[in-house]
């Protein structure tokens, strides 16, 4: 790393671009150390402070790791899958995504997903697939509601991974996680006509259909949607009430607008 300073409004960013630079140029590779805080801070030319939370910055992407003790330090790190899943749930969460555009979103990657297994599943991927339609409908039989939501959340997971392409399979655990939190808060639905929609999907690719198992996923992502677009509507009334609760709250009220007068009142 040759020395230059770096003079930005956040410097932290500016350092943590230049470590990542240094990773995309293929100057520092995974499990690589990198030099300590007061060699980097004079490297840069910034604040030991600024260098720290670059590291942590980077942690959080899973680009480093820091690692404690006399052996310890940072090093670069391979990268955290679940972080692509940390940042799409937080955008959900403060609505940069919606409902819509998310399961509008999931309808044309499952398609992909189906479509690419179908061609690349395996024994193997087969049996875990059936082993996991088989525990589903188990858990649904015996009223287990919970456990069979997250089975059927993670059919999803391992449709990606047979696969074998980690953007799809980052993508689809990145989505399946929102869905996951969503599910758990409006219920679970469908029963036993998912497990039906299951294995007729499992034998169109058994016989290398794709169409007629890209098809049948997306006949049922498709009534699934719908039942979330109704309970999110159904959610929607509370919205005003919260609006209500924060107007009579001290510090976050707003002036009200004066009405207008009519021309009838403006005579009088």
């Amino acid at each position: 790393m040759s020395p230059s300073a770096i003079k930005t409004q956040r410097t932290f960013e500016a350092v943590s671009e230049r470590i990542r630079a240094q990773v995309r140029a293929g100057a520092l590779r995974v499990g690589d150390r990198l030099p300590n805080e007061r060699e980097l801070a004079r490297t840069f030319a910034v604040s030991r402070h600024a260098v720290r939370e670059a590291l942590r910055s980077l942690e959080s992407m899973g680009l480093v790791e820091l690692r404690k003790g006399a052996t310890g330090g940072a090093f670069i790190a391979e990268g955290r899958p679940d972080a692509v899943s940390d940042v799409m749930r937080g955008m959900f969460y403060v609505g940069g995504i919606s409902l819509e555009q998310l399961t509008e979103a999931r309808l044309w990657i499952e398609s992909v997903v189906v479509r690419v297994a179908t061609g690349r599943a395996d024994a193997a991927a087969f049996a875990a697939l059936e082993e996991n339609v088989r525990l589903a409908e188990e858990y649904t039989l015996a009223g287990r509601m919970p456990v069979k939501t997250q089975l059927n959340i993670e059919f999803h997971n391992l449709l990606a991974a047979t696969t074998g392409n980690p953007v799809l399979i980052m993508t689809m655990n990145a989505m399946m996680n929102i869905l996951r939190e969503f599910v758990g808060q409006v219920g679970s639905v469908m029963g036993m006509d998912v497990i039906h929609s299951r294995r007729r999907l499992l034998r169109h690719m058994h016989a290398g259909d794709a169409d007629k198992a890209v098809a049948e996923m997306e006949k049922h992502l498709k009534v699934l949607h719908a039942h979330y677009r109704e309970v999110a509507a159904r959610l929607q009334p509370a919205a005003p009430a919260r609006a209500a609760k924060r107007a009579a709250t001290p510090g976050m009220t707003r002036t009200a607008a004066k009405p207008k007068r009519s021309k009838s009142n403006a005579a009088k």
